[in-house]
């Protein structure tokens, strides 16, 4: 990891999206596997058992769990750029808003996120 924060917040969005790709990508291989069976005769229940007993559940809820960790880590790096944008370059929120297209109230709210991290 880097000592700078900026970088190692992208770092962890980078985590984050491939996470969530290797969850749908595990989800879809589950359900590619449970349209061949249909299409080879395999009665509906067995492949719903088949689904269940390869783990059907934690599959199909893996990609919503890495889509929220997607989202808390773009978040906090919109945190960590407004951070720095404040600190570093003595931007205003209402200039940071402009720049960025979002209200100068979201910029101080993910300004103040930063700030209850550091604590």
């Amino acid at each position: 990891m880097s000592d700078d924060l900026y970088v190692n917040s992208i770092d962890k969005v980078e985590v984050a999206v491939n996470e969530l790709v290797e969850s749908v990508v595990g989800m879809f291989e589950h359900l590619s596997r449970a349209r061949q069976e249909r299409l080879d005769g395999v009665d509906l229940v067995s492949i719903v058992r088949e689904l269940v007993a390869q783990g059907g559940r934690q599959s199909r809820l893996a990609p919503t769990v890495a889509f929220r960790k997607l989202e808390r880590a773009v978040t906090a790096y919109r945190a960590t750029a407004i951070r720095e944008l404040v600190d570093e370059l003595h931007m205003t929120f209402s200039e940071i808003g402009e720049l960025t297209g979002v209200s100068r109230q979201m910029v101080a709210r993910l300004y103040r996120q930063t700030e209850s991290r550091r604590r």
